[in-house]
């Protein structure tokens, strides 16, 4: 007989082992204050909960996988739309591009006024979404 102290288990723990049909009888000694399980069914549980961890674990790891997949998908393609995005244009181009959104010459004259900041398109969607709100 396995013996197991009342301070490691509480009450819904052994009714939840009874419920699992893995053991079919429990004795409780209270003058010892232990709780008694047969061996053979003992080990079961320990089978079980074995089995029940490795199918947990490889769970987890695929999870874990899937996730660095996922990751590195994200960091390869904001690499490639951070290449993208600050790519030069002419100042013509930018000013055709603006005016292709439906901003007026005279709007995309005070844009490009003064300006020191080279065109790229970065910056030509920052002003669409500032033109827009």
């Amino acid at each position: 007989m396995k013996e197991i102290d009342y301070e490691t288990l509480t009450i819904e723990n052994i009714e939840y082992l009874m419920k699992t049909g893995y053991i079919t009888e429990i004795i409780y000694d209270a003058d010892s204050k232990k709780i008694r399980i047969r061996e053979a069914e003992y080990l079961e549980i320990e089978k079980a909960c074995k089995k029940l961890e490795e199918s947990v674990k490889a769970l987890v790891d695929a999870i874990c996988e899937v996730g660095k997949k996922i990751f590195a998908t994200f960091s390869s393609v904001f690499e490639n739309m951070n290449v993208i995005l600050n790519k030069k244009m002419t100042k013509k181009k930018f000013m055709k591009l603006l005016q292709s959104e439906g901003i007026q010459r005279n709007a995309i004259n005070e844009i490009v006024k003064n300006n020191k900041e080279t065109y790229t398109y970065a910056r030509y969607y920052q002003i669409l979404q500032n033109t827009k709100e």
